[in-house]
């Protein structure tokens, strides 16, 4: 399942992480969300806008494109 996918305020886990742009891959890393990290989905916007996500104690919001490259699972 895609991260896009998922429901606002389901708790998730991240299973892969398909994203082939190198930056925004090296700046999830550094915020710790890698691969087996459990996230929480806080906001999703309509109609392509980003996708809000917890996981640490930290919010992060990325465009749903890049969400797409998400592969999770459910806990």
């Amino acid at each position: 399942m895609q991260l896009n996918e998922t429901a606002v305020g389901e708790k998730v886990r991240i299973s892969e992480l398909k994203i082939e742009n190198a930056m925004l891959k090296r700046r999830l890393l550094a915020l710790g969300c890698d691969e087996g990290c459990d996230i929480c989905i806080k906001q999703k916007g309509l109609f392509g806008s980003p996708c809000t996500f917890e996981t640490k104690g930290q919010y992060i919001s990325i465009r749903q494109c890049d969400a797409c490259a998400i592969m999770v699972e459910r806990r």
